[in-house]
């Protein structure tokens, strides 16, 4: 069982650095607008899928990077809502998490793609 996780979690970091982190992130940016504009829940639940490795590692588990770790259920909660058809809840709750994808991204571009 502990193989399986270091597995698991061995992923999720290669998944957060570099040029796979730039392609992770940016996949997530571009299918959560997709999923704001054509009103589409699975491709909102798809982003938050591909946000997860970068919210996991970037988060912690105490502290104010809890917040962090768990942004990928703003995009889950904006999957309910565009699923019910509340389209102003279903465009704000997103917006933390593409913020920090955004941010994510633009600094891994600025440190050379270290990380």
């Amino acid at each position: 069982m502990d193989a399986v996780i270091n597995t698991v979690l061995n992923t999720m970091i290669y998944l957060s650095r570099g040029i796979p982190g730039l392609v992770v992130s940016g996949l997530a940016i571009i299918l959560a607008f997709l999923a704001l504009i054509r009103k589409d829940d699975s491709l909102m639940i798809f982003a938050a899928l591909l946000a997860l490795p970068v919210t996991y590692v970037m988060g912690a588990w105490a502290g104010v990077l809890l917040v962090i770790r768990l942004m990928p259920l703003f995009l889950l909660a904006s999957a309910f809502f565009i699923s019910r058809n509340e389209p102003v809840f279903a465009w704000i709750f997103p917006i933390p998490t593409v913020g920090y994808l955004i941010y994510f991204t633009f600094n891994l571009v600025a440190t050379n793609f270290s990380g």
